[in-house]
């Protein structure tokens, strides 16, 4: 089994989050994992606030910051293309597709492969949850209706009926209900699609996979890789075989997963900063290296059970779980590369109101403060520092539910198929 070992987490004090001023994750960090280890080596500073100083010759006051530079006549530009140039990439998916009408020159440039790039680096926040029962179509859940949403939450502009099984900032990848159950990955936002081609391996049902996206500056085209832990039918072990849209092909790593400790894994995984993560049945964590194409196996603390999950906050892995004593609720918040406990964040009774006699199950952590949690028949976003509450939607709990995190973008899929329709 592979070990974990020398990974140390910044101590947090006793505010149920993170001080804004101070990010104890913030910095470089760089896993070095191989077969019979996995080490996290943190190469960032924490411990040093920056300090300013306002007095240095430089410092302009506010007046002359709301000025135009000399050089630059005040009648040569004008406040709509500064919006256009600088400012739209910072929305939402939804609310830029609004300002298509403005003119002929804002639809240009919406529509640029320049613009989709430039927002999909620069809005990443979580917009809302794609829901999905089995056995019927997928929906959208929105954070913010007004601001946040997709055409075609059922994705029905895909060629064949399909599951979403996984998302990343702003992409998701399906795989067919039909036929080879093909993959395919998409935005619901503009209705790209592609058709990934089929694996090199039998991919059964017990197959889990993640989608793994990480939208880069520098690199303009859609890079993006599937990465799919599948179980050899006639051995008890896994192999990883991974999609990359670079070369529109797949590999299967050398690495080959005989851990008792990994089967089966229980259900599919997701993408933080380099490695996938999957859970396991056996109250395990899966991890795997891109990079180095390598994993790493990590335990979840004893308590765990079905209502807890594993999730991210501020880009590091973690494990949420419900716990109740009396008639108080709290979320257990366990980190750390031993999954231990790193802070309790309660939920006000106050707050909860009569949902507090509800069963209570976690579904992820959001945007540095806020959790989302199903608590009784309601679908809650507890905002962690602020102590409330916010219903998003009816919940339902009849077998098992998929919430997937979603990422309101203009993310390109590359060479795509497209529906004909334009989003509205």
């Amino acid at each position: 089994m592979a070990d974990l070992e020398e990974y140390q987490m910044e101590e947090i004090d006793d505010d149920p989050i993170l001080l804004d001023e101070v990010d104890p994750f913030e910095g470089s960090l760089r896993w070095n994992i191989s077969i019979s280890s996995l080490m996290l080596e943190d190469e960032g500073t924490h411990d040093m606030i920056p300090t300013y100083s306002y007095k240095s010759s430089s410092y302009k006051s506010s007046e002359s910051c709301a000025k135009f530079p000399g050089h630059i006549k005040q009648e040569d530009i004008k406040i709509e293309d500064v919006v256009r140039q600088y400012a739209l990439c910072f929305l939402p998916a939804k609310s830029i597709c609004r300002f298509k009408t403005v003119s002929k020159e804002w639809l240009k440039w919406i529509d640029s492969p320049f613009f989709s790039h430039k927002q999909t680096n620069h809005f990443k926040h979580v917009s809302g949850l794609f829901c999905q029962f089995p056995g019927e179509s997928p929906s959208f859940i929105s954070f913010n209706p007004v601001a946040y949403g997709v055409s075609s939450p059922t994705l029905r502009f895909l060629p064949e009926p399909i599951d979403v099984r996984t998302s990343c900032n702003g992409l998701l990848g399906c795989q067919s209900r039909l036929g080879d159950n093909a993959y395919y990955i998409c935005n619901p936002v503009t209705k790209e699609w592609r058709v990934v081609p089929k694996p090199t391996l039998y991919h059964g049902p017990e197959t889990a996979i993640a989608l793994a996206f990480e939208p880069d500056a520098l690199k303009f085209g859609a890079q993006y890789e599937l990465v799919c832990a599948v179980t050899l039918p006639d051995r008890a072990a896994l192999l990883f075989e991974i999609y990359s849209s670079r070369t529109n092909s797949w590999r299967v790593c050398t690495a080959m997963c005989w851990e008792l400790d990994a089967l089966p894994l229980n259900g599919d995984g997701f993408y933080i900063r380099g490695f996938v993560f999957w859970e396991t049945q056996s109250g395990a964590v899966l991890g795997f290296d891109l990079k180095e194409e390598v994993y790493g196996i990590l335990s979840l603390p004893p308590s765990s059970n079905p209502t807890g999950a594993l999730t991210e906050l501020r880009g590091e892995l973690c494990y949420l779980l419900p716990h109740k004593e009396d008639d108080a609720w709290s979320i257990e918040v366990y980190g750390n590369m031993d999954m231990s406990l790193r802070r309790v964040i309660p939920l006000h009774s106050e707050v909860l109101g009569h949902l507090v006699d509800g069963q209570c199950r976690a579904l992820a952590f959001v945007n540095d403060d806020t959790m989302i949690i199903a608590l009784g028949m309601q679908l809650i976003a507890y905002h962690v520092r602020a102590h409330k509450m916010e219903r998003i939607s009816d919940a339902r709990t009849d077998g098992f539910v998929k919430y997937l995190p979603y990422v309101n973008s203009l993310a390109p899929v590359g060479p795509f198929m497209r529906d004909t329709a334009l989003y509205p």
